[in-house]
């Protein structure tokens, strides 16, 4: 079990009991609920620059869009769902979700931008589903 300092142990305790209670589990993931838990959401009609997902590999980015362009994708198949997801827009915490429970949602109204792929990031994705 992480060990956490006494400034996480009081935020955690801040949670809610079903929030809090994931934490010794996924220290990482918790880190950042604690980060963001009082931030405003983002604003309506929010478009960020760089949009990062992960999930399934803790601290690896599994998907990257950065200015409208997908510059990583690298999404392993799982059987039902992966234990968490993470979504950062421009580098600030803005969606977790831990066993399927959604334990944070700063969205608010922030809209994904049009993606274009960059052609490196498609011949990879190629590669990598054979």
């Amino acid at each position: 079990m992480p060990q956490f300092n006494e400034y996480f142990l009081n935020e955690i305790a801040k949670l809610p009991p079903d929030v809090a209670a994931l934490a010794h589990k996924y220290p990482r993931e918790m880190m950042s609920v604690i980060y963001a838990w009082d931030e405003e959401p983002f604003p309506e009609g929010y478009i960020p620059e760089s949009v990062e997902i992960y999930y399934a590999l803790p601290g690896e980015v599994n998907v990257r869009i950065v200015d409208g362009v997908l510059t990583k994708y690298n999404v392993p198949e799982f059987e039902g769902n992966p234990h968490y997801v993470s979504v950062f827009l421009d580098g600030d915490v803005a969606y977790i979700e831990i066993e399927g429970q959604e334990v944070l949602n700063k969205l608010g109204g922030a809209t994904l931008p049009q993606v274009t792929i960059d052609p490196s990031t498609l011949i990879d994705m190629l590669a990598w589903s054979k």
